[in-house]
Parts: structure tokens; sequence; C-alpha cells
């Protein structure tokens, strides 16, 4: 009986040993795993009305060392269901510059000239340190008369592979808001003003630093001021295909 036993086992052990799937064979073939999926990009930064002011912004003037930085640039309620204003006085000359740094990244932003038609400010990207008046970085002009010029910083030793000068002076009324969109990648700035595309400035050395805007005397207002993270490498634009066209028949 018990050898019978034994026999009735070992037979289903090896059944069973059977049923198993072969085991692979070693085919010397490289198998390629799955690149890990990239780190989602944040979202928008509000850099006026995303809590304390101050808290985004760092104020400079080697006017008046010790200039009341809230006298000079002020914020205040644009009303009901309108965005806050930041309100520069122009005086004294200096800036106020992001925290941060950013390197690839779009930064958006509505100025008005509330009285003046010779307004002067301006944006400075890519700012570098030492904080001084005016620092390394690449001015875009919102002068009135010369709005969309972008140049680096005279004698400050920002280069670039070349500048950005329309043709022609922009139409820009003064009590009105203009609104400005600068697309920043791999060392090029592309600037659009009002939904008109102006054109690019390229090879900008530096390429990373902080946003600035300038206070140069006028007073000027800014709202709605906006920083989206891009990713390193422009989208590359799908072009549709061009259809055939078929032969005249004679």
């Amino acid at each position: 009986m018990g050898g019978i036993t034994y026999f009735v086992l070992g037979t289903a052990t090896l059944m069973a040993q059977d049923a198993k799937a072969p085991p692979k064979q070693d085919t010397g073939e490289k198998v390629e795993k799955p690149a890990p999926s990239s780190r989602p990009l944040p979202g928008p930064e509000k850099l006026l009305n995303g809590g304390n002011f101050w808290d985004h912004w760092k104020y400079f003037s080697e006017e008046e060392k010790e200039a009341n930085r809230n006298v000079t640039w002020k914020v205040v309620g644009g009303g009901k269901d309108l965005p806050s204003i930041l309100i520069c006085s122009g005086k004294p000359y200096g800036y106020i510059r992001t925290q941060k740094s950013y390197e690839n990244f779009r930064f958006s932003m509505e100025w008005m000239y509330p009285n003046d038609p010779n307004a002067n400010s301006g944006i400075l990207l890519f700012t570098a340190e030492p904080d001084k008046v005016w620092p390394k970085a690449f001015q875009v002009q919102l002068h009135r008369p010369e709005a969309g010029y972008v140049f680096p910083t005279p004698g400050s030793g920002a280069k670039s592979a070349n500048k950005l000068s329309p043709t022609k002076p922009l139409d820009l009324p003064v009590g009105k808001w203009h609104k400005c969109v600068l697309t920043c990648q791999q060392g090029n700035i592309s600037v659009m003003i009002n939904g008109v595309k102006l054109g690019e400035v390229t090879g900008c050395d530096p390429s990373k630093g902080a946003i600035a805007l300038q206070s140069e005397g006028s007073e000027i207002h800014f709202r709605n001021l906006l920083v989206e993270i891009l990713s390193p490498e422009p989208a590359v634009e799908q072009k549709e295909p061009v259809a055939q066209q078929k032969p005249d028949k004679t």
C-alpha cells in the first residue's frame, strides 16, 4: 500500500512539472525598457494676484537706498471682478525683479500709459546679479514711441546674435491696456504685442535669469503678470499635407 501511494504521488508531481511553461531561452537580444515619463511642467505662476506681492519680487534702486518700495510700486484693486493693478510711479529710477530665475518660459502681462504719451519703462529678461542700474539683461522696450525694441543692456556684457527693431512705431494709445507676450526658449526671445508677432532675438547670453520691470521716470500701470514654464525644446508644428492638383484634361 505504501509503495502504491508513493508511485501515485510521484506520477502527479511529474505531470505538474510537465504542465509548467518551458523556461525562456536567452536569444541575446536586448529588451528595451520604456523610457521614464517626463515630469509634468508646473502650472502658470501669478506674479501679482498670487498672495503677498513682495513674496515674488525684490526692489532695487541706486538713487535712494532707503526709498519706500511701497510708494514707487503700489498694488491697488482693479474693481469688481477685475485683476489687481501694479502702479509704478517712475521715481526713483530702478526696478523690481522676480525672486526666482527662469530659463525656458513664457511671460505675459498687460500695461497702460495712464496720461503721458512719452511714458518710459521696460521689461528686463534673463536679468543677472549683481543688482545695479542697469543690470546684465535683455531689455524689451516699453518707451511708448519705441515699444517692442529688444536689445542687450548697453555695457552690461550681455550679448545676442541680433537685435529686434520694429519697422514702424506701434499704435499704443494712452489710457488703454496693451498686452505683451514674451516667449523665451533656448536663449531666444520671441516678442508679441497686441496679438502681432514683432520678431525674435536669438543667441542670448545669458539665457537664464530673473524677470524685471523698470521704473524710468514715468507713471505706468501693469496687470495680469503671468509666468508659464516651457519645455526646453519648442514644439514642432505639424504641417498639413498639400493637396495634389490633377492635371487639366485637354
